[in-house]
């Protein structure tokens, strides 16, 4: 309230008591009216005004006057929040609450300069604000929320489990059941992710004694930019096998086909490479030159616009078929298309929504290599890499609490993430947690493989130092 306006009501307000205290009402009701000229548009000011004069009318038994009094003090609240009321406005009963009325000459001077609708414009704007910043604030709480952030996470798990040292964001593994061989592709993939430098590597070590395996970077030369996500096995009539990984080197995202040579080498045999594979996650290899792919998003990896897409829930996921001479979208629709298996008959499709937090499930047609959605199974966790036993259990690697993993270790080791690993039974259509862990021993969690004859399993990470190798206790070596 400006000083001079501030003066003016006072001085009418105190004349206005003492004519209320001698009983002389109608003179106070007068000064109040001037008052009220004044002071309605501040809360106070006009709440005071309006008191008074409901304590005149009550002196007064004026009827109409306490009944109209009530209501402007109820109104008083409105007109303060959205900034309107009537310029001139003496306040009592006899006049309407909402008509403009002249000013007194000798009340002009303070109330010079007063414009109605600049208070509605400046209170429209100051509740616009207000009304941004609980939206802002819900949708953060909200977005916390789904990611997971309030949940207790709880270690747990019924075995032993040592670190497997020497790797670098083991991100993803495939077993080779025939061979006995497990490969793991990663690398640096904090830097190479977002396009900085650093260069995939791919490993192999053996699934029966995994603790005796050496490190050693399998993958050739070519490409010579390699920044892998998802890698998938095929192994042809004649046995030969290929390692598919998805690439995304700057100038566009590819898909690397390397065949494995009769003395475990690898060797670029050729590139998939079209305009619709944008953002390749995993995949599944359904041919020696073709492939189902997620594509996990519209954003690119590291960006603020990937952590604004997942927040809002974005479905701007796909699964793309991609071969040497064509590509088409077979499912679209999916929130952060993450990972993607088989079931053994090839028939089932599993493709993981991370933002989600669930399963797709789709029938898959060989003939027509085209996809027909089937169900949802919801799993409560972000969803990453999926492998499938031979008895149809599907083994899901997942994230907890996704803004730790987004906001912390995605960018440094110094921030660990929870890690899980979930089993759905579509024979029973149940999901289980076979292992969590707070990210004390094992952050990012990123794939697991199962053994059930030796009750081994292997946990990659997205960007950790180490492959986790885990032994089943009994009980759990049992159920398996």
């Amino acid at each position: 309230m400006k000083a001079a306006i501030k003066t003016a009501f006072g001085q009418e307000m105190s004349l206005a008591r003492d004519a209320y205290k001698r009983d002389q009402l109608d003179e106070a009701f007068r000064l109040l009216e001037r008052a009220h000229i004044l002071g309605q548009r501040y809360f106070t000011t006009h709440f005071i005004t309006h008191w008074w004069m409901l304590k005149v009318g009550i002196r007064k038994t004026d009827w109409r006057e306490i009944r109209g009094q009530i209501l402007r003090i109820i109104a008083v609240i409105p007109g303060y929040l959205f900034g309107w009321v009537p310029k001139g406005n003496t306040g009592g009963a006899d006049v309407s609450a909402l008509k403009p009325m002249p000013i007194p000459d000798d009340l002009a001077t303070p109330l010079k300069g007063y414009n109605v609708w600049t208070d509605v414009l400046l209170r429209v704007l100051i509740w616009a604000v207000v009304a941004l910043l609980v939206w802002f604030g819900m949708f953060a709480w909200s977005t916390y929320v789904r990611a997971g952030e309030t949940r207790n996470i709880v270690s747990a798990f019924d075995g032993t489990c040592s670190p497997l040292v020497g790797f670098e964001g083991p991100e993803d593994l495939v077993w080779d059941r025939e061979a006995g061989t497990v490969y793991a592709v990663g690398g640096d993939r904090r830097s190479f992710r977002s396009g900085g430098p650093g260069r995939a590597k791919i490993w192999s070590l053996p699934m029966a004694s995994p603790d005796l395996a050496v490190p050693n970077d399998l993958a050739p030369a070519e490409p010579e930019v390699f920044r892998s996500f998802g890698m998938d096995l095929h192994i042809d009539e004649m046995g030969t096998r290929r390692l598919f990984v998805a690439n995304r080197p700057s100038d566009g995202h590819t898909i690397e086909v390397f065949r494995v040579t009769a003395s475990g080498d690898l060797l670029l045999e050729r590139t998939l490479k079209h305009p619709l594979l944008r953002n390749p996650n995993d995949l599944v290899a359904i041919g020696p030159t073709e492939a189902l792919v997620t594509l996990d998003k519209k954003a690119d990896a590291a960006t603020l616009g990937e952590i604004l897409e997942g927040a809002r829930q974005l479905r701007t996921g796909k699964v793309l078929r991609i071969n040497t001479e064509t590509a088409e979208y077979v499912a679209e629709d999916l929130q952060m298309a993450n990972g993607i298996a088989f079931s053994l008959s090839q028939r089932v499709l599993y493709v993981g929504e991370t933002i989600a937090q669930r399963l797709s499930v789709f029938d898959y047609d060989p003939q027509t290599k085209t996809l027909s959605f089937n169900r949802h199974v919801p799993l409560e966790t972000g969803v990453d890499n999926i492998t499938v036993n031979p008895d149809g259990r599907v083994f899901i690697a997942g994230h907890p609490k996704l803004l730790t993993l987004a906001m912390g270790y995605q960018r440094s080791e110094t921030s660990p993430s929870p890690s899980e690993v979930l089993v759905y039974d579509p024979s029973r259509e149940t999901v289980e947690r076979l292992y969590v862990n707070d990210g004390s021993e094992h952050s990012g969690g990123s794939v697991a493989i199962v053994d059930d004859a030796s009750g081994r399993m292997l946990i990659g990470s997205a960007f950790g130092p180490h492959i986790l190798s885990c032994e089943f206790g009994h009980a759990a070596n049992a159920a398996l």
